[in-house]
């Protein structure tokens, strides 16, 4: 799964046992901010029936893909697709400036943001990403296919970016890790759970709140006053692909000036 920030990887082991104190394997859970859905994952690996919403379209694809989407009804096209799109060339053609840095030629409006007025991503790779988006795109598949092959694109851009975890800004110098080529894999889909098929929703946590029903709520709010949108733009802007307005020297999504969780604060 992603870098990110607020992560519960270490805590999944102790959320488990307390929703198992209040509600055995096979109810159903609300996850109200999904995020990367780790903790919904672990649930549904767990057994419950996990609803997970969440307001930010990267994290509603994310459960899609991992709260939603059962292996026995995507593997073997993910696997056959994912093997495909790793065969995608390129978008741009990467040129040497006259400080010997790397000029982004040819390619499309994300490459030209995301390696070239900001730097994200290596020339090559976010040429690859580009053409994978597109190609993903082109295929018109079923939604849960898509959030799985969405899902392995974004974890596989996040693998060789250059930043320090958050999309706030870029590292003055390549990371270590953006040399590496992009390479995708299947993410790690599970079969239903026992308590039924779980859904993934693009929701504000309040109206989720109020059109679902659970056993249990799984609450997991902002810590302070900045947005995971602002934090996390570049994965929102890949899974959107809609070719935002932009600003700043990150490149961020006009809209994060403008989508506000009532639940960011000091």
């Amino acid at each position: 799964m992603v870098k990110y920030l607020g992560s519960k990887r270490l805590l999944v082991p102790a959320i488990l046992r307390a929703v198992g104190d209040v509600s055995a394997p096979g109810g159903t859970v609300l996850d109200l901010f999904s995020g990367t859905s780790r903790v919904g994952h672990a649930l549904k690996r767990a057994g419950y029936r996990v609803i997970a919403s969440d307001h930010n379209g990267y994290a509603a694809t994310l459960a899609r893909c991992y709260v939603q989407a059962d292996r026995e009804d995507v593997l073997d096209d993910a696997e056959r697709l994912v093997a495909e799109l790793n065969r995608t060339a390129s978008r741009v053609v990467v040129g040497v400036g006259a400080g010997g840095e790397e000029v982004v030629e040819g390619g499309g409006w994300f490459a030209r943001a995301y390696a070239g007025e900001a730097r994200f991503f290596r020339a090559g790779n976010a040429g690859r990403i580009e053409a994978v988006r597109e190609a993903i795109a082109a295929k018109g598949l079923e939604a849960e296919l898509e959030a799985v092959l969405l899902t392995s694109l974004l974890e596989a851009a996040d693998r060789v970016d250059s930043t320090t975890g958050v999309q706030m800004a870029y590292l003055k110098s390549w990371s270590w890790r953006s040399g590496r080529r992009l390479e995708l894999r299947v993410p790690g889909v599970l079969p239903r759970a026992a308590g039924g098929k779980g859904e993934a929703h693009l929701l504000d946590a309040a109206e989720a709140a109020q059109r679902f029903e659970a056993d249990v709520a799984y609450i997991d709010p902002p810590y302070n006053q900045h947005s995971y949108l602002g934090n996390y733009h570049v994965w929102e802007t890949l899974v959107r692909w809609d070719a935002p307005g932009m600003y700043g020297v990150a490149r961020k999504r006009e809209d994060v000036q403008e989508r506000k969780s009532a639940f960011n604060s000091r």
